[in-house]
């Protein structure tokens, strides 16, 4: 499975091989992609990130950005539904979104965006108009809220309505946001072709690295935030043996200290795990 970096304002493609980008719409234009980065890029429209802040981004900014980078794909300009939302409110966000994929299609080619919900039949009766237009590619939204609420089984039902859906369609499938190592195993075992995170960056912020195959632990002295543990010296010594062997360009003990230099790492631990299409992991805790 192709695991995409999601990118907001950090060219990590500097520090690190990076195989494939998916880059937000409020950064595309800054980050001058098309004159320095050559892997795989995509671009996503910022809905998520819009409509926890109770925001729809206008359409035509949404497809301005999009037009000053020359990518290979661009997802729909969408309006994801929450958990919480009440099933009339939810049903209200998917019929907006699949309006504006309609009109942001007639501009330019983008890939549709399905949102995972509570209620997986109002799900499918929005996948099923995706589908009959026989898409390519076709995205799954709205999953991560379900993926990290893990106590009331949000993860089985993302898992569930996966499985339906590669049964059901060919096609490429991406999941939004969902391309962290932990996860992306289970991905892969359903048949997804592709994810994106931004985990490597998002757990530097909080003072966290991710081992080899997903476990993220803490490195710094700072007060542990949204769990884990702190790492060990035997886990130090492993890591600092796989990041010498694999090549990477930094010496463990200085990069932890650094933000930055913990989001290039953790970006590094992806790429592996993204190349040896996790064959090499072994179960850890």
């Amino acid at each position: 499975m192709l695991i995409f970096l999601t990118v907001l304002d950090f060219p990590v493609w500097r520090h690190v091989p990076v195989e494939a980008v998916m880059v937000n719409a409020y950064y595309a234009e800054s980050l001058e992609l098309s004159a320095e980065f050559r892997g795989k890029l995509w671009v996503d429209s910022g809905g998520f990130q819009a409509i926890t802040r109770g925001e729809v981004l206008p359409l035509p900014y949404v497809l301005y950005s999009y037009r000053q980078v020359r990518a290979e794909a661009y997802m729909a300009p969408d309006v994801p539904p929450l958990p919480s939302d009440p099933p009339e409110a939810a049903e209200q966000k998917m019929e907006l979104s699949y309006r504006r994929y309609v009109e942001a299609s007639r501009e330019l080619e983008v890939v549709p965006v399905v949102h995972v919900y509570r209620d997986l039949s109002l799900t499918w009766r929005y996948a099923k108009r995706y589908l009959d237009l026989s898409p390519q590619v076709l995205a799954v939204g709205g999953a991560v809220p379900y993926l990290l609420n893990k106590a009331e089984g949000g993860a089985g039902l993302v898992y569930r309505f996966l499985e339906e859906l590669r049964a059901e369609y060919k096609g490429w499938i991406h999941v939004l946001g969902a391309g962290a190592p932990t996860v992306a195993k289970r991905l892969a075992e359903i048949g997804v072709d592709s994810s994106d995170t931004a985990a490597w960056i998002v757990k530097a912020a909080y003072g966290k690295v991710l081992l080899p195959c997903g476990p993220e632990r803490h490195v710094t002295g700072r007060a542990k935030r949204f769990g884990g543990k702190a790492i060990t010296q035997e886990e130090l010594e492993e890591l600092e043996n796989f990041l010498r062997r694999t090549g990477f360009s930094y010496s463990l003990r200085p990069c932890i200290v650094k933000h930055w230099c913990r989001a290039v790492l953790n970006a590094w631990v992806i790429q592996y795990y993204t190349h040896t299409n996790g064959r090499s992991c072994q179960k850890q805790d």
